[in-house]
């Protein structure tokens, strides 16, 4: 069936539930390139970080306060969403997440102290967080279930085609005179990109269900609930947490320049669009947990080696880790679409995906910091992927 290559009436609302992907298509790239903003601002901090340790006389510790920071305001967005999505819409939080993300990244932008610079962090996460479960949750609406693990491949596209550009965005904006003019920049396109959803944008034909004891209850005493949420954990300390510090390591342990580093952590990004979108397609028509198993295994072995390894090992097990973590999250998505029922599925993902950026980008890269100012970075590295096979035990339960 061809594509259609018509975008969505700004005024239209999906009334029949779940229609084939290509009958929405241009529904999930707008999606996905809201997606993509969001967490280009999020991760712009870690190719920033050494320009922003210099500017203010920083440590490795304070610096991973700075992104968990973000982490934790992410998780307390994840906490209230599924009643702030039943009570506005998914079109309204969404378009809230946009405009409240860029006021946050101009306060970031614009702050001369570490602590209004820590507010500004916090910010990012509280408002920037609140798009997830709003965005993947109508994303299962609008798909019909057969075509979600293809859907869940272009949404994730987005942190992939991010991890790319936001080393050079970073290294851009230094070149230019500051690291500021990175976040000046976002916030003008989250406030464009605003306005172009806000007129286009499509939704879901009703709000969910508002959450109630008993619908919590049915959500977290669900043994699978407790397992997707540490693989995603895990997912998003591969995907983030380990990027963030990277530039760091390269810069100060192994006597990178920054522009070499932040060159290298793009460059190591660029399959991993393609490879998200060939993990969405084997996501259909093979078992998930084999899928994220693979990938666990492969990832966890590249962050040993890069902590571990000799000098000549570091860049291929930068692009080795670059490539395996992109072909965790679809098929992890998937599971976790599977089990929830249509009505919890923004409380699901709500409250799976608040416990994995306190951890994942969150608690793991400011132990990487702590680790780095105690001992050294590579024995971090090191403890982060034994953490990541753990991962796959989860995964054959």
């Amino acid at each position: 069936m061809p594509v259609n290559t018509e975008m969505p009436n700004s005024e239209k609302n999906i009334a029949a539930q779940g229609k084939e992907l290509p009958k929405i298509f241009w529904s999930v790239i707008l999606l996905t390139t809201i997606f993509f903003l969001n967490f280009v601002t999020r991760q712009l901090i870690g190719p920033s970080l050494p320009a922003i340790e210099v500017e203010l006389s920083l440590t490795h510790t304070q610096s991973g306060l700075f992104v968990l920071l973000t982490g934790a305001g992410f998780c307390l967005s994840q906490l209230s969403a599924a009643f702030l999505i039943a009570k506005w819409g998914y079109k309204r939080c969404i378009l809230i997440s946009l405009w409240g993300t860029a006021v946050a990244t101009v306060v970031v932008a614009t702050s001369e102290h570490p602590w209004s610079l820590s507010l500004g962090f916090l910010g990012l996460g509280v408002v920037g967080g609140l798009y997830i479960p709003a965005g993947i949750a109508l994303i299962t609406i609008l798909v019909q279930p057969k075509d979600w693990g293809k859907a869940m491949g272009i949404h994730e596209t987005a942190p992939n085609l991010a991890l790319i550009s936001v080393p050079f965005i970073a290294t851009g904006a230094i070149l230019v005179g500051s690291w500021r003019f990175g976040y000046l920049l976002t916030a003008l396109a989250l406030a464009i990109l605003g306005i172009v959803y806000a007129k286009i944008g499509i939704n879901a034909s009703q709000n969910p269900s508002s959450p109630n004891i008993r619908r919590i209850q049915e959500v977290v005493t669900n043994a699978s609930f407790w397992k997707i949420c540490l693989l995603l954990s895990i997912a998003v300390g591969v995907e983030t947490g380990i990027y963030a510090m990277t530039p760091l390591f390269l810069v100060t342990d192994k006597g990178y320049a920054l522009a070499d580093a932040n060159q290298l952590l793009g460059l190591s990004r660029i399959p991993g669009p393609f490879l998200v979108l060939i993990s969405g397609w084997l996501t259909d028509r093979l078992n998930p947990a084999i899928a994220v198993a693979i990938a666990l295994a492969i990832t966890g072995a590249s962050i040993i080696c890069l902590g571990a390894g000799a000098d000549n090992l570091i860049v291929p097990a930068i692009f080795m880790q670059a490539a395996a973590s992109a072909c965790i999250f679809p098929p992890i998505l998937s599971m976790a679409s599977a089990i929830s029922t249509s009505d919890n599925r923004a409380l699901t993902f709500s409250l799976s995906i608040a416990v994995a950026p306190v951890i994942g980008s969150g608690l793991l890269p400011a132990a990487l910091g702590l680790t780095a100012d105690l001992a050294s970075f590579s024995a971090g590295f090191i403890g982060c992927g034994l953490l990541i096979f753990t991962g796959i035990f989860l995964v054959r339960r």
